[in-house]
């Protein structure tokens, strides 16, 4: 009987608590204006991509006051601005922006060692200074 109640007892307990997000893998956000993805933390930084307005990107981390987003669209992966993301997974902060919800959702922080990327690399074939026709040996007539 009292193995019951302290089971009960428990149950009630944590489902009065109230309960929080706490991603276990990388955040989802939807961008709220057309983005630029840089490859820095910061408008000084080159653009890889422009990201549109209502896009998913994957969040892997910010930095720590959430200004500047370590994110991937498509297969670019990159820098974004944090306040222009709204977190897009389940729950309660729904819709919010990441700088609100980015501590409770558990998006991990960089404080210092921003990763940089590069630009992808740019492939150029080298065109033919003619067309291409192929070369038929002329047989003489008899």
């Amino acid at each position: 009987m009292l193995t019951r109640f302290s089971l009960g007892l428990i149950a009630l307990a944590m489902t009065a608590l109230p309960t929080a997000v706490h991603a276990a893998g990388p955040a989802v956000a939807y961008t709220t204006a057309n983005l630029n993805m840089r490859t820095g933390p910061g408008t000084n930084y080159p653009v890889i991509t422009t990201v549109p307005r209502g896009g998913g990107v994957t969040v892997f981390g910010c930095t720590a006051n959430f200004a500047w987003c370590d994110a991937a669209f498509a297969n670019a992966k990159g820098w974004v601005s944090g306040k222009y993301l709204s977190y897009g997974g389940n729950g309660i902060y729904y819709g919010r922006p990441i700088p609100n919800a980015g501590v409770h959702i558990g998006v991990p922080r960089y404080y210092r060692n921003y990763p940089i990327y590069g630009r992808p690399p740019v492939v150029v074939r080298p065109g033919r200074p003619y067309p291409y026709r192929p070369y038929y040996p002329r047989y003489p007539r008899y």
